[in-house]
C-alpha cells in the first residue's frame, strides 16, 4: 500500500501533463482536418473551371486551325505578292473568329503540392515534439520509480523503511529489532536527550566478507498506551522526541553527501522508534579532541587532521544551505554531533532539530531556544528566529574549539574574575595580537602557526555579533580549502 501511494504521488503531476498534451494534440489534429476539408471542397470547383477552360481552348484550336497545305500555299504566295496579301488590322479583326473569354487563375499543381508539403511538415513537427515530450515524461517517471526502489524508500511489509540499501540490503537483517528483547544483548555506546545509542553487527552474508556494524538510536514515543500520570515535563519530553524523530526522517532520510551521516533505516515499534545509522568507530569530534589514547577512538588529533575536519564540516554545511532544495538549517552544530569515519572524515549527525526552510522564507521561528549553550547565536536568544547565519555562528565556535582545544564549557572561562565566554575571549586575544595564547599546545609548532592563525581569524569572522557581517557557508568552505591547500603544499 505504501508503495502504491508513493507511486501515485510520483505519477500525479506527470499524468496531468500527459492529459493536457494529449488534449492539445487532438485539437491540433482536428484543426488540420478542418483545413484539409475546406481544401477538398474548393478543389473540385477549381478542377471543373480548369476543365472548362481546357475544353474552350481545344474548340478554339479546332475552329481556327488552318490545314497544313493551306499554310504552305500562303507562305509561297507571300513570297511573290509581298504586301498585297497583307490584310489591314481592321479586316483582320473583322474576319478573325471570336476569342475565348478570360479564364480565372487556377492554382498550379506545383503550388498545391507546396501547400501539402508545408501542411505535412507542420503536422510532423507538432506530432514529433509532443511525442518527444510525452516519452521524456514517461521515462523520467519510470526512472524515478526505479531509483526509489533501488534506494529502498518504500516500506516493507514489516514496516521497516530502508534508506541506504548499500548498508542494509534486506529488511530481514533488522528483524531482531522487532523482538521485545532485541536490544538486551547490545552494547550502549552513547546516551543523549532522546535516548540511548546501541552498537550492533549485521549478519554476514558470505564468508570472507568483513562484518558491518550499525548504530541504533532508540527514541521513545507517546501513544494511546502511554500512562496518563506523566508529569508535564515528561509529556513535553515525549513530544520533543516525537518531533525530533519526524525531523530526522524528513531531512536526513533523503539527503546524500559524503560529510553528512545518512539515515540507513527506520524501524517503528509500538512504544518507540529505532533509527539505524552506519557505525562510526572513531566516535565524535568531542571525544577525539579529549582522547588521550587510553580508551576507544583516536589518540588526539593533529592539526592537519583538524583542518581536514573543518573543511569537511564546511562542505557539509554548504550542501545543506546552498545545494539542497529546500534549504536545511541544522540548529545544533557542535563537536558532539560531528562523527569521524574510519578515515577521520567528518560526518554531520543528529538532525533532530533540523528544519527545512522553503525559498520564500528567510528564517525559522521557534517557541523556545533550541540548541547547546555556547554554540547558539546571540540573535537567536533575542528573537527566537533561526537563520542560516546561526549555523555559521555555531561553525565558527567549532573552528575556535579545533584551534584552541577549549570548548565553551571549559573550566578555563570560569576561573577568571570576569565571566567571559570562548567567543569574547578569542576576540580579545586576537585583537591584542597574542596568538600563541589561543593556540592549543597539542598542535603548537612553527610549521602550523600560520594556518592556525588564519583559522582563528575565520572563527572570529564567523562569530560576529551582526549576522550580516558573517560569511556564508560557501565562502567559509572556500577560505578553509585555500588554507588546507597551502598547508599541504608546505
Amino acid at each position: 500500500m505504501a508503495m502504491a501511494s508513493a507511486a501515485s504521488r510520483t505519477l500525479g503531476k506527470p499524468l496531468l501533463v500527459l492529459v493536457f498534451l494529449a488534449t492539445l494534440l487532438l485539437v491540433l489534429v482536428s484543426a488540420v482536418e478542418c483545413y484539409d476539408g475546406r481544401h477538398a471542397v474548393t478543389h473540385p470547383a477549381m478542377a471543373r473551371r480548369s476543365r472548362l477552360g481546357m475544353g474552350t481552348r481545344h474548340v478554339h484550336h479546332r475552329r481556327t486551325a488552318t490545314p497544313h497545305r493551306y499554310v504552305l500555299a500562303e507562305k509561297s504566295n507571300a513570297t511573290g505578292s509581298g504586301a498585297k496579301n497583307r490584310s489591314s488590322p481592321a479586316t483582320s479583326n473583322a474576319t478573325s473568329p471570336t476569342q475565348a473569354p478570360a479564364r480565372p487563375a487556377v492554382p498550379s499543381k506545383h503550388h498545391r503540392s507546396h501547400k501539402h508539403r508545408v501542411r505535412n511538415w507542420i503536422i510532423g513537427f507538432v506530432v514529433g515534439s509532443l511525442a518527444g515530450v510525452i516519452s521524456g515524461l514517461v521515462l523520467s517517471v519510470l526512472f524515478r520509480l526505479t531509483l526509489n526502489c533501488i534506494r529502498g524508500r518504500y516500506r516493507s511489509r514489516s514496516g521497516v523503511t530502508i534508506f541506504t540499501p548499500k548498508l542494509i540490503r534486506r529488511a530481514e537483517h533488522l528483524a531482531f529489532l522487532e523482538k521485545e528483547d532485541g536490544l538486551a544483548s547490545l552494547a550502549v555506546i552513547g546516551r543523549g536527550g532522546c535516548g540511548e545509542v546501541y552498537k550492533a553487527q549485521l549478519p554476514v552474508e558470505r564468508e570472507g566478507v568483513e562484518p558491518r556494524f550499525i548504530a541504533i538510536k532508540k527514541i521513545k514515543k507517546q501513544n494511546s498506551d502511554t500512562p496518563n500520570n506523566l508529569s508535564d515535563e515528561e509529556s513535553r519530553q515525549l513530544d520533543k522526541w516525537s518531533r525530533q524523530i519526524q525531523s530526522e526522517i524528513r531531512t536526513v532520510g533523503h539527503i546524500r553527501h559524503r560529510n553528512l551521516l545518512p539515515l540507513a533505516a527506520h524501524v517503528p515499534r509500538p512504544d518507540c522508534h529505532y533509527l539505524v545509522y552506519e557505525y562510526m568507530k572513531n566516535g565524535s569530534l568531542h571525544h577525539a579532541l579529549k582522547a588521550d589514547g587510553s580508551g576507544s577512538g583516536v589518540a588526539g588529533l593533529s592539526w592537519p587532521a583538524r583542518l581536514r575536519v573543518a573543511v569537511g564540516v564546511a562542505a557539509g554545511l554548504e550542501y545543506l544551505h546552498v545545494s539542497h532544495v529546500p534549504q536545511i538549517i541544522h540548529r545544533d552544530l557542535k563537536p558532539a554531533n560531528i562523527l569521524l569515519d574510519d578515515d577521520l572524515e567528518p560526518r554531520i549527525a543528529d538532525f533532530g532539530l533540523a528544519k527545512a526552510m522553503p525559498d520564500a522564507q528567510t528564517h525559522v521561528t521557534s517557541s523556545h531556544v533550541a540548541g547547546t549553550l555556547g554554540y547558539i547565536a546571540p540573535e537567536y536568544h533575542q528573537t527566537f528566529k533561526f537563520t542560516a547565519k546561526c549555523d555559521v555562528y555555531s561553525f565558527g565556535v567549532i573552528l575556535a574549539v579545533l584551534a584552541t582545544g577549549k570548548e565553551p564549557s571549559d573550566p578555563f572561562f570560569t576561573q577568571t574574575d570576569e565571566v567571559v565566554g570562548l567567543v569574547k575571549w578569542l576576540r580579545r586575544v586576537m585583537l591584542a595580537g597574542k596568538h600563541a595564547e589561543a593556540i592549543d599546545p597539542a598542535i603548537a609548532g612553527a610549521q602550523n602557526e600560520e594556518s592556525i592563525v588564519l583559522v582563528l581569524r575565520i572563527a572570529v569572522f564567523c562569530t560576529a555579533d551582526e549576522p550580516k557581517e558573517r560569511p556564508s557557508a560557501k565562502e567559509v568552505r572556500c577560505m578553509l580549502s585555500q588554507i588546507k591547500i597551502h598547508q599541504d603544499w608546505n
